[in-house]
């Protein structure tokens, strides 16, 4: 094997010492290094370091200081310090990522593929913590020390995440736990970046990988859709095949298949005359019109109302949701008896006439007309709130019902008002967030009185034929849920975003945290221990609730510019790494995970599915 040419030396001066935390090369002169680029040294007592380079500048030093540095340097190329002048060199800092027995990377294997005995050895090694010494040559890492430095081979069910690309072209998998991502190490991942920086992208590649590596464990993704039709097209092959190779190239180095999504379902809001409302009427078999119908939703009105609303103790309209909740199904029998009802339930009409409310719920008569004219303005004639429903679905019913492995796409994107859009997404987390407090796991058995009692299952197929079966047996099987529920919402400083200390919104839309913001805040805090986690996405990390910068253990962050990455939020990466993130590129990311004792930058294919 040839052995690597050098590409700088460790120097020590009165300016730049090393520690055991970072040391200072001299790179050599014509080689190309960029910061998050990996090198190694030799260090003390038969072990080797590798470092991440931080910091690459210009420095000068004296014609005396350079003899003694590279008197006895092995660099192919050294600068010319027989000027009398002052010499300039280019210096880099490297931070020390991890330091192991060299053996361990003569063999070119990770600790799973290596001997035994040498694998022993590692382990039983003792721990180098000491500085790089100054005059030792510094090479470029190889993909297997930049592995073992990451700690990936030690991993029991890696996922792929991205790939590291160095400056001398060497292309490095890197790998995530599934504990990384799920739990209970840590949970929820989270992309930020300018608009048009592939964020949205690379938590769509990461769920991607994810299908494909957790599908005999069994893993349901629920997507909504927020911009136009971008979401619309994830089980269509993308065009234009013959251009592929280079991406499907890269997909195979990361052990992944270049393919769409499978298995997808989608979900289109009801718009006028019972057409999809949406930017891609999509006619395949696979996509149906999604509606509310009271019944559907009667628990769960505070979704439809903002939390200013909610709060204004003078109109009190919590007092009415709670009414209606609380005396539902019986409601319907205090309307207008003179109106003949062929229905047991109230419908939206119905809701909006209706006056009969006791005097402690109505204390001013201004509550009920601007509870009526708020309700009005949701329900429309051939709209997503319909009184009756014949081609669409409830969104509620198709999530307790989803199977294993199953991907949804539900679209808000065309929907008016942004309540509507929050309705739809609170509706489908408080149904996750029920579903899970039942406490039906895998192969569990449900009682007569749960299923009976569960929000609207009356409407739900399989719960009838599970009601009849109940007069039998006393208790039925409810169909498997997926072991790993992954939910994506791109844009959510819509729907959580950002507080002040005395919890006030900066948002003009939502005030103090809404009623579809503590859904998303449940999931949250509970996603760790239920494997149900949440894959949010926004431009500013300063737009959104800190809840969910503090909860997340994979943070994607794309280019931004210099005073968002002042802001608090940023925090967890050093002013060198918030540097190279202004610089980044499209399709570049730096990926912060605790795992990880450094911020690593990578890069992703293009997708494999069609966009628009």
């Amino acid at each position: 094997m040839t052995k690597p040419d050098p590409i700088g030396l460790t120097f020590v001066s009165n300016n730049y010492d090393n520690s055991m935390d970072e040391f200072w090369m001299i790179v050599s002169p014509g080689v190309l290094l960029s910061p998050f680029d990996f090198v190694n040294v030799e260090n003390i007592n038969d072990t080797i370091t590798i470092g991440i380079v931080k910091e690459i500048k210009r420095v000068r030093l004296s014609n005396k200081k350079l003899s003694r540095v590279l008197r006895h340097s092995s660099l192919s190329q050294k600068p010319d310090h027989k000027s009398k002048k002052i010499s300039g060199v280019t210096v880099g800092r490297i931070d020390v990522i991890a330091t192991f027995p060299t053996d361990v990377y003569k063999t070119g294997k990770s600790s799973k593929e290596m001997d035994p005995k040498l694998a022993r050895k590692r382990v039983k090694a003792p721990i180098v913590n000491m500085p790089v010494e100054e005059g030792k040559t510094v090479y470029f890492a190889s993909s297997d020390e930049v592995k073992i430095a990451l700690g990936m081979p030690e991993m029991e069910r890696p996922i792929p995440a991205g790939l590291i690309t160095m400056t001398n072209d060497i292309k490095i998998p890197i790998d995530l736990d599934v504990t990384y991502i799920f739990g209970p190490d840590t949970t929820h991942v989270n992309a930020t970046g300018i608009s048009g920086n592939m964020k949205t992208s690379y938590l769509l590649f990461l769920l991607q990988v994810i299908h494909q590596k957790l599908i005999d464990e069994g893993i349901s993704i629920i997507i909504f859709n927020t911009k136009e039709k971008d979401l619309l097209y994830l089980d269509k092959e993308r065009e234009g095949g013959q251009n592929h190779h280079d991406d499907q190239s890269t997909f195979d180095l990361m052990g992944v298949e270049f393919s769409p999504f499978k298995n997808v379902s989608y979900f289109l809001p009801r718009g006028k005359d019972g057409k999809p409302n949406s930017a891609r009427v999509i006619t395949d078999k696979n996509a149906r019109t999604y509606s509310y119908e009271l019944s559907d939703v009667y628990d769960r009105l505070d979704l439809l109302f903002s939390s200013e609303s909610l709060m204004d103790q003078y109109h009190n309209l919590s007092s009415i949701l709670n009414y209606i909740y609380e005396t539902w199904p019986q409601l319907p029998q205090k309307n207008n008896t003179q109106k003949k009802k062929s229905s047991q339930f109230m419908n939206w009409s119905d809701l909006i006439d209706y006056a009969d409310y006791p005097e402690e719920i109505i204390t001013h008569k201004s509550t009920l007309l601007k509870f009526q004219g708020m309700l009005q303005r949701f329900y429309k004639p051939s709209t997503l709130f319909v009184d009756k429903k014949i081609t669409s679905t409830y969104l509620g019913r198709e999530i307790r019902n989803m199977s294993s492995n199953q991907v949804i796409v539900i679209d808000i994107a065309m929907l008016p008002t942004m309540e509507e859009q929050a309705f739809v997404v609170g509706d489908v987390l408080k149904t996750i967030n029920e579903m899970y407090s039942l406490g039906v796991n895998n192969n569990d058995t449900v009682s007569s009185k749960e299923v009976l009692t569960s929000n609207n299952s009356q409407y739900d197929n399989k719960m009838e034929i599970a009601s009849k079966k109940i007069k039998e047996s006393g208790k039925i099987h409810i169909n498997k849920k997926p072991k790993y529920v992954v939910i994506l919402l791109d844009e959510v400083n819509r729907f959580l975003p950002h507080r002040d200390l005395d919890g006030n919104s900066y948002s003009n839309h939502i005030g103090s945290r809404s009623s579809v913001g503590e859904e998303l805040f449940k999931t949250i805090l509970a996603g760790r221990s239920r494997h149900c986690i949440l894959f949010t996405a926004q431009q500013f990390k300063s737009q959104i609730d800190p809840i969910i910068n503090e909860n997340t253990g994979l943070h994607i962050l794309a280019k931004l510019g210099n005073s968002e990455l002042s802001t608090r939020p940023y925090n967890m990466v050093d002013d060198m790494t918030k540097s190279v993130i202004n610089k980044l590129h499209k399709g570049e990311f730096v990926l912060v995970h605790s795992a990880f004792r450094h911020p690593i930058k990578i890069t992703i294919p293009k997708p494999a599915f069609k966009k628009p």
